[in-house]
């Protein structure tokens, strides 16, 4: 789609490729001259007014072409005859045309008292032939060597002006030719612009139903489509539609068109007469009923009278935008101008079909006002195309702007998200630097003091100093486990530490088991290490206090994030104090609880010491029933 620049950087040319329409057609539509010494131009006929199916014998009287009836017979109606003498040195041998360039109301076409050709409508529901040029094809034999008569008789209607131009008699080659340049002109090309003003208002009309509030799309819509219809009576002959009823649409649409394109200039330049409005509209509306009521003889008599309250419509219409364009604080592109030159251009149009309706100017005069609606819903049209690729370039320019300020905005969000994963980096790191620190503290720092001093007082052996000393490194290894990036699952993690731990547990003549669920229960790296801690809590208390022969290590874990950790001995069993009883638990249960409570666990411990030679056995059970752990 073109932006709005561009259609304003081609306005020069579409207004020359007017300006060319234009003069193609003033020069088309200009009374067609012989240019063949075959052709014969008849200016010179006699004439009789008589309702006679024949020509009559006499009351002929020499009549110059064209011939109005409203100079030359004013007021009357009904049949009158043509008569030409034409002298042919030898008869054609080829078909012969002849063509009048305008007659009305309608005729029919003698050559030595035969009947040749007619317009229709001699008798009967007369039919009108607007403003088309006519051609008649006459065979060969219709003529002889010598003398030949031409009648043409002619049927005026009472409400219609009545005439015709010069008569073109020759090789019908010449004269169809001739034909077919003016009725393009007058016809083809009036139609062709008619239809596409259609096709444009109803596409206008379906932009404004969905644009209700933008009423200057409705009223260029009733506009183009209106003004379009009527201009079909300049080429529609009016047969089958009742001549009272037709001319009541002709003579009312008018004053209903100028109506919309004052009201249509009052919207585009933005201004509201609402009373005065109220007043045209009820007036313009009611003028065509009031025609058909009135009858054809009165319509024709205040045919000029009317033209001329149109005409100050019209005259209306290009004040109000005249003087919305001279207003010092309107800045507007070259469409509102267009439409002015169009306007000033179809006012003259019509001044012009004015002077041709008041017999100032000759008979045969080609119309133009059937170009005025083409010419200025043309310019409406580029006034519109302005505005819309002037709003479709500044809504791309708004959309630039908006995808400029996103951009910006994304960078901003961007860069804020990194500082921020910088942060939690950061702060992840601090979090994992003390959770190092307080386990090495806790375990290996504690547990190297205490050797330390031990050592200092002499108390501690060389044997119980290499346990010591082999118990931090296992605490170590552990820490150093926790912080393996292979290691993402307890699976992994318990697998390790039972490779750790199983060499001493067979040392100790213990026989483990162990039973390891394969779902994967992902923990961070903290809590896998407390995880672990508690498995090697419960192995250490089991080593001092139990006596086992034999542990069961399990880990079962479900799909909805469900897992359970159980260490179980058959040793001696243990004395637990019931936890409402005031006293401490032990040291090792303290750390298992204070673990499993950091992991969002239960841990129950279930034994019962005995003296006798039966084992009860130990069970550390560590629960932790939810879904989709998210662990540090």
């Amino acid at each position: 789609m073109k932006s709005a620049s561009a259609f304003h950087g081609h306005r020069r040319a579409l207004l020359r490729a007017a300006l060319c329409v234009l003069l193609c057609w003033l020069f088309g539509v200009a009374p067609v001259r012989a240019q063949n010494t075959d052709v014969m131009r008849i200016t010179e006929m006699e004439f009789v007014k008589s309702d006679a199916d024949q020509p009559p014998v006499n009351g002929w009287a020499q009549q110059t072409l064209p011939d109005n009836w409203r100079i030359s017979r004013p007021g009357e109606s009904g049949y009158g005859w043509y008569r030409a003498t034409i002298q042919m040195p030898r008869q054609p041998a080829t078909a012969m045309g002849l063509m009048i360039s305008l007659v009305n109301t309608t005729y029919a076409v003698y050559v030595n008292g035969v009947e040749t050709g007619d317009g229709g409508g001699m008798t009967g529901e007369i039919r009108r032939n607007g403003t088309q040029p006519q051609f008649v094809a006459i065979a060969p034999q219709a003529f002889r060597a010598g003398e030949n008569t031409l009648h043409i008789r002619l049927r005026v209607a009472p409400n219609l002006r009545g005439g015709m131009t010069p008569v073109l008699l020759g090789p019908r080659a010449v004269i169809e030719s001739q034909f077919d340049r003016e009725y393009f002109w007058r016809v083809t090309l009036t139609r062709s612009a008619n239809m596409v003003l259609i096709v444009v208002g109803l596409l206008v009309g379906l932009l404004w139903l969905k644009r209700r509030h933008q009423s200057i799309y409705g009223y260029f819509a009733a506009l183009a489509v209106l003004w379009s219809l009527r201009n079909f009576h300049y080429t529609y002959s009016g047969g089958g539609i009742p001549s009272r009823l037709w001319e009541a649409y002709v003579l009312g649409s008018l004053g209903v068109v100028m109506m919309l394109v004052w009201l249509f200039m009052l919207r585009l330049t933005r201004q509201a007469l609402p009373r005065v409005e109220r007043v045209v509209v009820v007036f313009c509306m009611a003028v065509p009923a009031v025609f058909f009521i009135a009858g054809e003889k009165v319509m024709s008599q205040l045919r000029l009278g009317w033209y001329g309250v149109c005409t100050a419509l019209g005259v209306a219409a290009i004040v109000v935008l005249a003087r919305h364009l001279r207003r010092p604080d309107i800045r507007s592109g070259p469409g509102p101008w267009v439409i002015l030159a169009a306007m000033l251009l179809t006012m003259g149009f019509g001044l012009h079909d004015y002077a041709i309706s008041a017999s100032l100017l000759p008979y045969g005069s080609a119309g133009m006002m059937a170009f005025g609606a083409p010419l200025l819903l043309a310019a409406l049209v580029f006034n519109l195309a302005a505005d819309y690729f002037s709003a479709f370039e500044s809504v791309e320019k708004l959309n630039a702007t908006l995808e400029r300020r996103v951009q910006e905005r994304s960078n901003e969000l961007r860069a804020t998200y990194d500082h921020m994963a910088e942060l939690q980096r950061v702060a992840a790191v601090a979090v994992e630097r003390e959770r190092l620190m307080r386990d090495i503290h806790d375990g290996v720092g504690s547990q190297l003091i205490s050797a330390k001093t031990s050592m200092e007082q002499g108390t501690l052996s060389h044997v119980d100093a290499a346990g010591m000393i082999g118990q931090c490194i296992d605490d170590l290894r552990l820490v150093i486990d926790s912080l393996d990036p292979e290691q993402r699952h307890v699976a992994d993690a318990l697998a390790t530490l039972r490779y750790r731990l199983a060499p001493k547990l067979s040392a100790a003549g213990i026989e483990s088991s162990w039973q390891i669920s394969q779902h994967p229960v992902p923990l961070g790296p903290g809590a896998m290490l407390d995880l672990v801690r508690i498995v090697q809590e419960a192995l250490a208390n089991m080593l001092k206090h139990s006596g086992a022969s034999q542990v069961w290590i399990s880990f079962d874990a479900s799909p909805d994030g469900n897992w359970k950790l159980e260490v179980t001995d058959n040793g001696r069993g243990l004395s637990i104090p019931p936890r409402a009883s005031g006293v401490p638990a032990r040291r090792g249960l303290a750390n298992m609880e204070r673990r499993a409570a950091k992991l969002d666990a239960q841990l129950d411990l279930r034994s019962q010491h005995t003296t006798t030679q039966t084992s009860t056995g130990t069970t550390v059970c560590v629960t932790c029933p939810r879904t989709a752990p998210v662990i540090p």
